[in-house]
């Protein structure tokens, strides 16, 4: 029953690690769930650790029925975004809730309301406050391990969601990829006259130290790259050196490959990683004291690599560098051993980025989806 749900906005330490952990009882019987590390969780909502805060509002409510917790919501504004596109849009995120139609419809409630005391009117999400923040509804592919850095949620969610309103706005596309023991010759001869003719060559890592040197490099480039994408913001200084330590120091610079130009500037990069999913599974979301202990025993019995990021300057997209990396990186897992590869979320609309799988034996196995709602009749401010 409606009446005996009573949504709460938090604050404070204690309320906050509630709302972090909130997830791992909802989820304790799921096999495919993949928790987040809690210590992560907390830092990214802690407005004095991230950097995005600097621009962004935020809310946090939880749900409950007789002193129990069965939901959790997130409200955010991030006022360059909507300054960026001639908006009054909040973000709903971080939302989970047990199988009841009644709790989400009234965390969505909560952040209606709240929307409309901030004098915006129009909602979208899931979305995080920055741009790679957990993200989308899973809306298909729920018999699938997600990579670590994507979601996971019960088919109900979607079904719920649009019962209170809200539609589709985009999807999000993820793909498995099969990764042969012998790379196609056909692309590594096409890579390598691209190179040349484009007076490109690939620039490798030979330690952390020299992959960090170039995070900056890394992300002014994915700045330029995905200016036009769906909820994409352009990183401020403050937030790239966030996510240059962030990320940075868990990527193997075997997976870290990079196309540069005659003048040593970046013009496209790929960025993957040995899958953590089951490894993070095993550590139950927490690194001490026996989390990296489990972490690493997982890890040796691994064989999936996630694709994390793929970033080409505009000016040389569509000739071919997307493709050239990850030839680049598939050599490198093949010699590795790993026998798949697993794409992170694509937008349906980029037919550039979704093409360039038809030279692999690979299947589009799951479905992400950004639902909109308009609380007033013009969402366009």
């Amino acid at each position: 029953m409606v009446e005996d749900i009573t949504t709460r906005k938090i604050s404070g330490r204690r309320d906050l690690s509630r709302f972090v952990r909130f997830p791992f009882s909802l989820y304790r019987d799921a096999p495919l769930w993949v928790p987040p590390i809690i210590s992560d969780e907390l830092s990214g909502i802690d407005a004095e650790k991230n950097p995005v805060f600097a621009f962004t509002d935020a809310a946090f409510w939880l749900a409950e029925r007789q002193g129990k917790v069965v939901g959790r919501i997130a409200g955010f504004v991030n006022h360059r975004d909507n300054d960026r596109r001639g908006k009054k849009a909040v973000r709903f995120g971080m939302i989970d809730f047990i199988d009841d139609p009644e709790v989400c419809a009234a965390l969505l409630k909560a952040v209606e309301g709240w929307s409309r005391e901030k004098r915006m009117n129009c909602l979208e999400g899931p979305l995080g406050p920055g741009h790679f923040d957990r993200n989308c509804v899973l809306v298909n592919g729920f018999d699938e391990l997600p990579t670590a850095i994507s979601s996971y949620n019960y088919p109900y969610y979607a079904a719920y969601i649009e019962r209170c309103g809200y539609h589709k706005e985009i999807d999000y596309l993820e793909h498995r990829v099969e990764i042969s023991t012998e790379p196609d010759p056909k692309i590594e001869r096409i890579s390598a006259y691209v190179l040349k003719r484009k007076r490109l060559r690939l620039w490798e890592a030979k330690s952390k130290k020299k992959l960090i040197s170039r995070g900056r490099d890394f992300f002014d480039l994915i700045n330029s790259a995905y200016a036009d994408l769906h909820d994409f913001v352009p990183l401020s200084d403050d937030e790239i050196a966030f996510l240059i330590k962030k990320f940075f120091t868990y990527i193997d610079c075997r997976y870290a490959k990079v196309v540069e130009n005659e003048k040593g500037e970046m013009v496209a990069a790929g960025i993957a990683m040995e899958s953590f999913s089951a490894a993070l599974q095993a550590a139950g979301g927490r690194i001490w004291p026996l989390g990296w202990w489990r972490i690493l025993k997982a890890m040796k019995s691994n064989n999936v690599l996630d694709l994390c990021l793929v970033a080409v300057r505009p000016d040389l997209q569509g000739n071919g560098l997307n493709a050239i990396l990850m030839h680049e990186m598939h050599k490198a897992a093949s010699d590795r051993g790993l026998k798949w590869a697993e794409t992170n979320g694509e937008l349906e609309t980029n037919e550039k980025i979704i093409s360039m799988w038809k030279g692999y034996r690979h299947r589009t196995h799951k479905r992400r989806r950004i639902y909109g709602k308009k609380l007033q009749p013009s969402c366009d401010g």
